[in-house]
């Protein structure tokens, strides 16, 4: 029995062609995928070491970096550009489960409370885990200096962090979906491509990347794109996420070799 289109795409909403603007530069988007694959590749593979603590490293690294950034960048990759009240967090929640919230340049409200929490969670953790690796191992940053003693404590929080964190991640998959449907862009493709399909109503911020021409002429690619994002927005969201999810998993197999090969520091 086949469902009706309406329950996947919400058809009435974005109807018209909108700007299209390169709103994620490389640095954000390549630090998202960088996260992505650490945390997935320490997360659901290779939890010993020294794969481990190296994919650990990587997420401390990035996550560290993407906070500078995030003070300091351009664009929409300040936090500024997405700073909210605990009031406008509900507002926006309320108005997106009755299915008309507003379009937000950056992230909207619920996305950025998700990128802070995800950020300072995986921050967190990733310190607790050299903390953890220095009293296990004595390897690490910090060597020596962390007793064993505290292995008791470090080891149970740092696994409940780390699967809370992954709690999060899928919160996160679960709001991009729904997000995608509320407003009907396709934000995966948003996320590796950097660009969006900004309304005209909205107010472009200073420092904002610029305006994407689309081709006149209806190539392949183009066409493939006007599916993904504009015909079928959430079903084109969802197809680029297997793909992504299914790549990953491929890619991480590749690693296991360097889990015998690589030196545990």
């Amino acid at each position: 029995m086949a469902f009706p289109p309406r329950m996947l795409e919400n058809t009435e909403r974005r109807k018209r062609r909108d700007l299209e603007m390169r709103v994620w530069d490389p640095a954000i988007r390549i630090g998202h995928w960088l996260l992505a694959f650490a945390f997935a590749t320490l997360y659901l593979k290779y939890k010993k070491f020294p794969l481990h603590p190296y994919a650990g490293y990587l997420v401390f690294s990035v996550t560290t970096l993407r906070i500078v950034y995030g003070l300091f960048g351009p664009g929409a990759a300040r936090f500024s550009s997405f700073r909210f009240s605990p009031r406008e967090m509900l507002r926006y929640m309320k108005n997106a489960w009755h299915g008309h919230a507003e379009y937000h340049f950056s992230h909207n409200p619920m996305g950025a409370a998700m990128v802070y929490a995800l950020l300072g969670m995986l921050l967190i953790n990733s310190f607790l885990g050299l903390l953890t690796y220095s009293a296990q191992q004595m390897l690490g940053p910090f060597g020596t200096l962390i007793p064993d003693v505290w292995e008791n404590w470090l080891v149970p929080l740092h696994s409940f962090l780390g699967h809370l964190t992954a709690c999060l991640v899928l919160a996160h998959l679960a709001g991009v979906i729904w997000a995608s449907r509320l407003h009907r862009e396709n934000y995966a493709l948003a996320m590796l491509s950097g660009i969006r399909r900004i309304p005209r109503a909205v107010v472009i911020p200073a420092g904002a990347l610029r305006l994407v021409r689309r081709p006149q002429t209806g190539t392949t690619r183009q066409k493939i794109r006007d599916w993904l994002n504009y015909r079928h927005p959430v079903l084109g969201c969802v197809i680029l996420m297997s793909i992504i999810i299914a790549s990953a998993q491929q890619l991480i197999g590749l690693l296991v070799p360097l889990n015998r090969l690589l030196h545990a520091y």
